[in-house]
């Protein structure tokens, strides 16, 4: 004869189901914890992607800004007069001016876009650039009449040339919310 059958609650039987049915739940959640950092992760990648796009906009903006200053300053090959007290451009007319001078200037290598042209053909973001003097230099025998007035022919002069780009229709100060550049351009006297 055969053995009699237990239907008791602890039998192995029923024991494995449970383990089974917990085993199961426990790889759920596992799964779901991956699925959740993967998320993240991607959430992640996607905004520093996004950050790295608009501080490459930013920056080639500022560069378009700080060459088309470069190129309004070499195209006539004249010396520069110092801007009108009060000028908000140093885009005098037609023949651009400088701001301030560089040497003397108390803002020393900060800057300070109150004057600045606006860049053409930059719609968010916005470009701005301005000018400041810096020096003339005038080959042996020549002389400039002064290194505030206009220098002889053959003479060099050199002017600091600052630019920003900013996501903001108004300049903003160099920072978080504007990419600047500053270059040198020196400007040989026809």
């Amino acid at each position: 004869m055969s053995a009699p059958r237990h239907s008791s609650s602890s039998s192995p039987r029923a024991r494995q189901r449970g383990a089974a049915l917990f085993i199961a739940m426990i790889m759920m959640l596992l799964v779901l914890v991956l699925a959740v950092v993967g998320m993240r992760t991607i959430t992640l990648e996607a905004r520093i992607a996004g950050n790295m796009l608009e501080s490459q906009k930013l920056q080639e903006t500022a560069d378009g800004a700080l060459r088309e200053g470069e190129r309004v300053i070499q195209k006539y090959g004249i010396s520069l007069a110092k801007c009108a007290d009060g000028a908000t451009s140093p885009l005098d007319g037609v023949k651009p001016c400088y701001v301030s001078e560089a040497r003397t200037d108390a803002l020393g290598l900060n800057t300070s876009f109150t004057a600045h042209a606006a860049a053409a053909g930059f719609a968010k973001p916005y470009g701005s650039w301005y000018p400041r003097y810096i020096s003339t230099v005038c080959p042996k025998g020549s002389s400039a009449t002064s290194a505030l007035e206009v220098a002889n022919a053959g003479c060099m002069e050199f002017y600091e040339l600052n630019a920003q780009a900013t996501a903001e229709a108004d300049v903003q100060t160099c920072g978080p919310q504007a990419f600047c550049l500053r270059s040198t351009v020196n400007l040989f006297i026809k």
